[in-house]
């Protein structure tokens, strides 16, 4: 990393201070730039907009009036001097006829990050064509464009633990095909979760067949297929689940457009308060109507107050601890609590249709795909049987990448939420829809050849570049009262469920896993 230059425009070709690591305002620049800085050379360069400047204290862009003093000026940094040294004593040796020539240092080896974006940005065009496809043609729901930018949020600026796994530097092909089968399990999921219907929000697909008719309760914005998005809370090692406000007012900004040939369909999800007296109702399919009654949907919800929380994204991510984890690692928590300037201007737990309507939407809907994916499924680990996702991934890789066993644990970890079957009605999944095993093999071996070119047979060629991300903290937000939370049912990490397989599966270090029971749901 430390052999990559970014070209600082301006007067100051490098604002980086000798050897220093971290981020410094750009001189003659009104603290509007700053750069990000290693061993004394810029690797990237930001900008603050609107009334943000940047704050060298916390290390990103800060509104002018929360800043004690306001931008000082900067000098451009010259590099140290270097005091005079006295000619050295020449003495003479003697020469012989075939010296012999002095080794070649080692090259230090490229980072595995840097191999990693290098090999598939060089992939674009073949990614559009493969991947990025809808029913209909090309998607405009996932561009190329949103992709390659969250996966350089998710490389770079994600907590340590919680980044995408590219690989690992073993001084073998092997190590970087770890991260591209990662990537192609990863883009083979969520093409038959979101991009196949492009679609960023869920739709309403969990119908209950009754008078000869599909009736489609609006109640399913609280969960569909025994899933309740809104009990579900995070572990206890990390309390991150949004609360929830029944005060809330949201509308999905998709629905299925495309339902049935001369029909509206259910209308897009939407939460918001409960008087008491009026209910959202169920869609009719038979006669085209949204019915205005008490209809409950699988679980017997009628309302959808404080039911905000349906899923979004590449891989159709869901429930309220998802969004209180994208708060807290990236969102408007990141940059409060901890300093981390991703999405300063977004509370995804006051807005969580922010990844589906947010002027960076294209990033936001790949990002909360690659946190649910890093949480759920990299750190996936069978307490009872010890099937783990990593170990399965590199013997996979290790033994010539043959068979489906590897692509089929993981449309179930994803689908139902265990590698097997044995716990595969604890999701219940939606018959309608493209979760099962012989679409995903096939878009899974259709990414690893004809996109990825695995396995490998030489090196990539790999040529550093940087990009230049910028953010635009735009949104002043005061926060909401909220309503006394709903009461849930919290388990310990050692209690057991009345699942069907009568047990709870616990991920080693797990961020975004989850189980829905009979009693309450554990998302962590």
């Amino acid at each position: 990393m430390d052999d990559i230059q970014v070209i600082v425009t301006g007067e100051c070709p490098n604002p980086c201070p000798w050897e220093y690591t971290g981020f410094t305002t750009i001189p003659d620049t009104s603290c509007k730039l700053f750069a990000q800085c290693r061993n004394g050379n810029p690797i990237g360069e930001f900008e603050c907009f609107g009334e943000y400047i940047f704050d060298e204290a916390k290390g990103g862009c800060d509104v002018v009036s929360d800043i004690e003093s306001e931008c000082q000026p900067v000098s451009c940094p010259l590099p140290p001097t270097v005091p005079p040294t006295a000619s050295p004593t020449i003495t003479a040796v003697p020469v012989t006829e075939n010296p012999t020539p002095a080794p070649r240092p080692t090259p230090l080896p490229t980072p595995i990050f840097v191999s990693f974006l290098s090999f598939i940005d060089a992939r674009r065009a073949s990614i559009e064509t493969t991947v990025l496809q809808s029913a209909n043609g090309p998607s405009t729901a996932y561009t190329i464009e949103g992709l390659m930018s969250a996966l350089d949020i998710v490389v770079n600026q994600f907590p340590s633990d919680k980044t995408f796994f590219v690989g690992e530097n073993n001084g073998k092909l092997t190590g970087l095909e770890y991260g591209l089968v990662n990537f192609a399990a990863f883009v083979s999921q969520a093409m038959s979760e979101g991009i196949r219907m492009d679609s960023c929000d869920e739709w309403n697909t969990d119908y209950i067949f009754h008078d000869n008719t599909e009736k489609f309760p609006l109640s399913n914005a609280c969960g569909q297929y025994k899933r309740s998005y809104d009990t579900e809370i995070c572990r206890s090692t990390e309390p991150f689940e949004c609360l929830i406000d029944e005060s809330m007012e949201v509308t999905a900004v998709d629905k299925n457009q495309n339902f049935t040939t001369g029909k509206t369909g259910p209308p897009a999800f939407s939460c918001k308060p409960h008087d008491g007296s009026s209910f959202p109702g169920y869609y009719d399919a038979f006669d085209d109507v949204v019915v205005e009654t008490a209809y409950s949907n699988s679980l017997g919800r009628t309302d959808v107050a404080g039911c905000c929380w349906w899923k979004r994204g590449a891989l159709m991510t869901g429930g309220r601890c998802a969004f209180g984890k994208l708060n807290k690692y990236v969102g408007k928590d990141a940059a409060d609590s901890r300093g981390i300037y991703v999405y300063p201007d977004i509370d995804f737990c006051l807005r969580p249709e922010s990844v589906c309507d947010h002027i960076r939407t294209q990033e936001l809907r790949w990002l909360i795909g690659f946190l649910d994916w890093s949480g759920r499924v990299e750190t996936y680990v069978d307490s009872y049987t010890g099937w783990s996702y990593m170990n399965e991934l590199k013997q996979f890789v290790d033994n010539g990448m043959i068979g489906d066993d590897f692509i089929d644990a993981v449309t179930n970890i994803v689908t139902r939420n265990c590698h097997n079957q044995e716990c595969a009605e604890d999701w219940g999944t939606d018959p309608d829809k493209d979760y099962f095993e012989l679409n995903r093999r096939i878009d899974f071996r259709n990414v690893m050849t004809n996109v990825l070119t695995l396995p490998l047979t030489f090196p990539p060629t790999v040529t550093p570049t940087t990009r230049s991300p910028t953010f635009s903290p735009t949104l002043t937000m005061s926060p909401t009262p909220r309503p006394t939370r709903r009461p849930v049912v919290a388990l310990s990490p050692n209690s057991t469920c009345k699942c069907k397989s009568n047990r709870l599966l616990f991920a080693s270090i797990a961020v975004l896993t989850w189980c829905v029971c009979g009693c309450s749901n554990i998302f962590f």
